[in-house]
């Protein structure tokens, strides 16, 4: 994953534009200056360029300000814009599952990055991670076409059973019997997505449930591998079950196009990497 570029604090607290103002306050307090610098004294050069250091020098190392900052430089880079599509519109019970989810797969990158064989795996942990984000995305999109399923479905039954004994009699002309049959295609249309739907859900909540225990015997092999005593089968075991999650990636490639899913894609930095110390999420609480 490439790292974007560092933001300059400086310029940034040269630049701030509090409560969304156009023109950014520092700029006033320096012509103010200046200007009374000419008019008045050069005294008030010094003293307003004095001033001034020490407003950016407290402005650019306050820690709240650079949080800012990074928030707003990541915001423009493509992965982020990609990953905030993903989560943003996710309700609060798939967040918290994606968030447990990330917590762990960052335990495992920061134990990876300390062996340079051993992190090569990063990019199989980031894909699972990606694929579980996409995969809750698709979910909650079929479930409003399960919802819909369940509250049409007697109603779709009643209006196809009336068009059938409309169509069986006798008496309807060609363009009534063709408006009909049209009705009722559409019907079986959506009856089919409707299967089809739950059918999907279904696999999709079998596929999460998988990448979460993928994740938690990775994590847990992990942690194991740093035990000394115990390495070289802990490591063989985690190289072993990377090996699976990466067989298991490809078989899914049929569900993975469905998903319009970029294996390409690469997670914004912080996901994995930016997460503060943490206790371990337990495993009832990914759920």
């Amino acid at each position: 994953m490439t790292a974007g570029k560092k933001p300059s604090y400086l310029w940034a607290a040269f630049t701030a534009r509090p409560f969304g103002m156009p023109i950014p306050p520092n700029w006033f307090g320096l012509a103010t200056f200046a200007m009374l610098g000419a008019v008045l004294s050069p005294g008030f050069f010094i003293v307003g360029a004095g001033l001034e250091i020490a407003y950016l020098a407290w402005l650019s190392t306050n820690q709240r300000f650079r949080n800012t900052v990074d928030a707003a430089a990541r915001a423009t880079q493509p992965d982020e814009q990609r990953y905030r599509a993903l989560v943003d519109p996710l309700d609060q019970s798939a967040r918290s599952r994606q968030t447990a989810l990330e917590a762990r797969a960052s335990e495992i990158v920061a134990s990876l990055d300390k062996s340079p064989v051993m992190a090569a795996h990063n990019d199989s942990v980031e894909q699972l991670v990606w694929l579980h984000l996409r995969l809750l995305s698709a979910r909650q999109a079929i479930e409003r076409v399960v919802a819909t399923a369940k509250t049409e479905s007697a109603r779709l039954a009643d209006q196809e059973t009336s068009i059938d004994a409309r169509l069986a009699a006798n008496d309807v002309d060609p363009d009534l019997r063709r408006s009909l049959e049209q009705q009722k295609a559409v019907i079986d249309a959506r009856q089919a997505a409707h299967i089809e739907a739950a059918r999907r859900k279904e696999r999709i909540d079998a596929e999460l449930a998988r990448i979460d225990q993928q994740v938690s015997l990775i994590r847990e092999q992990t942690l194991l591998s740093i035990d000394e005593s115990r390495i070289g089968s802990s490591l063989d075991a985690l190289t072993a079950s990377f090996n699976e999650a990466n067989r298991w990636l490809d078989s899914q490639r049929d569900l993975i196009g469905s998903l319009d899913f970029d294996d390409a894609a690469t997670l914004p930095r912080h996901v994995l990497r930016g997460r503060t110390s943490r206790t371990a999420v337990s495993e009832g609480d990914s759920r």
